[in-house]
């Protein structure tokens, strides 16, 4: 069994860590967002009330494993943000900083043990104990539960992906390109420690949005199941 959400908002940025004054975003979630965004929803305490880089909630991510679909097509906006400078207020009050933000961003999220039931719980009921939002805190989402259903086993040959790839170490995927058409390829932070530091990055791939498909023709050692209709690949378990 695994539980299914939708979470959307009129803007996301999910910023690039390599990335200073001007922030840019990643197109999708990383995994390290969506773990803060499970958190957020049932209500795990991250213990920054003591110390400000603590992230206590990734001991309680054990067992937890993913998948993520584009379902919005992907499209950016960009623009500047007037901050206030309250390190310096004397020398310049404003500080105008470029931002690089997903316009009208929807994802679905599938959530397989771990916390599945827990995050049942509040999915269902509605009670959400933190704010969930999409990588800023003014970018707060709306979230649509879509049910608790059973797993499926693949057993064809060729599939057709609704979801993200995540890229397991010395793979033998084949992607059919000419079958998938627009194909793209990003490597996301994945797991931290309870200090923010970073443990794990992992490659994906993926396309403009769900509604069209990414084709394996063939996809050895990819952990895959059939999500009602939906063919997702799932991300390793944290």
């Amino acid at each position: 069994m695994a539980v299914a959400f939708d979470i959307s908002a009129p803007m996301a940025m999910f910023r690039r860590p390599y990335t200073t004054t001007s922030s840019v975003s990643f197109p999708l979630p990383p995994p390290t967002a969506v773990a803060g965004l499970i958190g957020a929803i049932t209500g795990i305490n991250n213990g920054s009330h003591e110390e400000a880089f603590s992230a206590d909630y990734w001991n309680e991510m054990k067992g937890t494993k993913i998948a993520l679909s584009i379902l919005n097509p992907i499209s950016w906006y960009t623009t500047t943000i007037n901050f206030c400078n309250m390190k310096d207020p004397q020398k310049s009050p404003r500080i105008r900083v470029k931002h690089q933000f997903v316009r009208q961003p929807k994802y679905r999220i599938y959530v397989h043990g771990g916390l599945e039931d827990r995050l049942r719980q509040h999915l269902e009921k509605g009670t959400f104990v933190y704010t969930p939002y999409l990588g800023t805190a003014y970018a707060i989402g709306d979230v649509r539960y879509l049910g608790h259903f059973p797993l499926q086993p693949v057993t064809e040959k060729k599939i057709a992906l609704s979801s993200v790839l995540p890229l397991p170490e010395n793979h033998s995927i084949k992607i059919d390109i000419l079958a998938s058409r627009k194909v793209f390829r990003d490597t996301l932070p994945f797991c931290l420690t309870d200090e923010r530091q970073l443990v794990k990055t992992i490659n994906t791939v993926y396309t403009h949005s769900a509604g069209e498909k990414l084709h394996l023709a063939s996809w050895e050692g990819l952990d895959v199941t059939y999500f009602r209709d939906e063919c997702i690949a799932w991300f390793p378990a944290w």
